[in-house]
């Protein structure tokens, strides 16, 4: 019987289209103009996001299912990340005053209302042990945070008092221990926040700070010295929210890690891309975000130069090359890849890749973060070597080609390749409902060198 309702699960997931539509190519165009003001830019791209998810949403917005892959989580799970990992970004556009900002309060009261309430059938369902809804509740605290002072007053006394029921839940439940030990840290520093309270004492944020390395970057599990560019788009991030809903907790460690951070990751990103290695590729797009944070924390002319740059450099070279798709991000490295696709990522996933235009967007319209004149990359300045012996790596910059090289010496003479997405992994999946893609760890992890011209999620 379980098996039956997954494969009805799993035939409720319509497939992306297979190359860009007219909607796709027209707003790739507009964002590529050399001649378009960055900020008219950004808006364009947000108003692709926005028309997606209005688009694809449920009657209520509680979830928003988008085209595309599914998870090892399910429909409504994969309908609720949708949500969830889009809204900030609505929130954000809401909380800087921008045009159209009151078209999107309603949308987000209904997904609020309805999502969080256990008598409505379109309920988020309870939080449990090491479940993706621990992940989703994190964004949804930031997008309350976030509208504190747009979107949170409107919401009457009983959709608050579910929606504060239903986050303590997921706080409380038991995380993986690596990187998910801080989705509860935000959700208590955003309730706490709201309600006007200092964020106390927290176990798993100094159990998650003992995994600090250096350079802004953490290791992401206790056991396996585990580092990837989940810092810069599933660490650095949510610190720096904790940082802004309670300036107060453990401030100069928080504040001095995003600035960190961001200087490392400055070092990762050229006009060509990046070194991406690691899995969750499809999250690619957020890799510039530690930099966009640091200008909320530093907005020296030097920061906001090089923040923006970054995201110019990253955002461009993934839409030139057909990342957008269908209102959303596609489920790969530039198109859909299910060699890259890790089996929890589904149809909404990607929208982590929005959490460097979340920052960007904030940035209230005509800013300095907008107006400031762009600062050149490091890459775009001079060649350089960073020997990293605390994460174990090697960076080189080569600015002659824009090449980015990521050398791993404790994985010398190592270079797997990619292990590919069979027929028979296909049909697996409508037989069983569930995803059946490749595990393919050793290239996203072992190999000796990464680099930005080669990489190794478009090996054939």
């Amino acid at each position: 019987m379980k098996r039956i309702r997954r494969i009805r699960q799993w035939l409720k997931y319509r497939p992306a289209s297979l190359k860009p539509t007219a909607a796709d190519r027209a707003i790739a165009s507009d964002f590529l103009d050399p001649a378009a003001p960055a900020e008219a830019r950004y808006e364009t791209l947000f108003r692709y996001f926005r028309d997606g998810f209005l688009a694809e949403a449920t009657p209520d917005f509680e979830r928003i299912h988008y085209r595309g892959r599914g998870s090892v989580y399910g429909h409504a799970v994969t309908g609720l990340e949708g949500f969830a990992r889009t809204a900030p970004l609505l929130a954000a556009w809401v909380a800087a005053g921008r045009e159209g900002r009151e078209a999107l309060i309603g949308p987000l009261i209904s997904a609020l209302s309805a999502g969080s309430d256990p008598a409505h059938p379109a309920f988020w369902t309870e939080p449990r042990r090491r479940h993706q809804l621990i992940v989703e509740s994190a964004d949804i605290a930031t997008t309350l945070w976030i509208g504190r002072d747009t979107i949170w007053p409107r919401l009457d006394i009983r959709v608050r008092g579910n929606l504060v029921a239903w986050l303590r839940k997921a706080a409380a439940v038991e995380p993986y221990p690596n990187n998910w030990l801080l989705f509860g840290v935000v959700v208590e520093a955003a309730l706490n926040a709201l309600d006007g309270r200092p964020l106390g004492p927290s176990p798993a944020y100094e159990r998650f700070k003992r995994f600090y390395l250096g350079h802004g970057w953490f290791s992401d599990d206790e056991q396996k010295r585990v580092v990837d560019f989940y810092n810069p788009w599933g660490i650095t991030y949510p610190l720096f929210w904790i940082h802004r809903m309670q300036p107060d907790f453990d401030p100069t460690f928080l504040r001095q890690v995003v600035l960190d951070s961001a200087d490392l990751t400055a070092h990762l990103i050229s006009p060509r891309g990046v070194p991406i290695m690691g899995r969750s590729v499809c999250y690619r797009t957020a890799v510039p975000t530690p930099l966009v944070l640091a200008t909320w924390l530093d907005p020296t002319p030097e920061r906001l130069g090089v923040a923006r740059r970054s995201l110019d450099c990253v955002w461009q070279y993934f839409v030139a090359n057909g990342a957008l798709r269908d209102g959303t991000l596609t489920q790969g490295y530039f198109h859909d890849d299910p060699r890259v696709l890790d089996n929890y990522s589904g149809p909404g996933s990607s929208h982590w890749g929005l959490r460097s235009l979340i920052p960007a967007l904030l940035h209230p319209e005509g800013s300095a973060f907008w107006t400031a004149p762009s600062t050149p990359l490091p890459i775009e300045r001079g060649d350089y070597r960073l020997d990293l012996e605390e994460l174990g790596w090697r960076v080189d910059g080569d600015a002659a080609s824009g090449d980015i090289r990521v050398t791993i010496p404790g994985n010398a003479g190592s270079n797997p390749r990619l292990r590919p997405y069979t027929l028979g992994r296909r049909l697996s999946e409508y037989v069983h409902g569930r995803p059946r893609r490749p595990n393919n760890h050793a290239a996203a992890y072992d190999a000796e060198v990464y680099t930005t011209l080669a990489p190794y999620p478009l090996r054939p």
